[in-house]
């Protein structure tokens, strides 16, 4: 990925890690297209067969927040988002 270095992809993969069972995580946005700036944040799509609980999702925005990532990460769940935004990230998803 162009805006996340290897550091930052191993902390993200040992957070993610846990829920890999039932799902799988792709980022989308600046970071992965470029043009994005140092206080640029991560979008990550939660990407499982159904909906995941709130629960998780609050879980993992929890463990970036308290990582060493020098960024936000924002999380979207597959299912909770609108087709058309899908539609419009669906290319540029880098699975992680």
């Amino acid at each position: 990925m162009i805006g996340v270095s290897a550091e930052e992809l191993q902390i993200l993969k040992d957070i993610f890690a846990p829920y890999t069972h039932i799902c799988r995580f792709a980022c989308y946005g600046s970071r992965v297209k470029g043009g994005f700036e140092k206080t640029s944040d991560l979008d990550v799509l939660i990407c499982g067969e159904s909906a995941v609980p709130q629960e998780m999702v609050e879980n993992l925005k929890n463990a970036c927040d308290n990582s060493r990532l020098p960024y936000i990460v924002n999380f979207a769940d597959r299912w909770r988002i609108d087709d058309g935004f899908y539609a419009l990230i669906e290319k540029d998803l880098v699975f992680v």
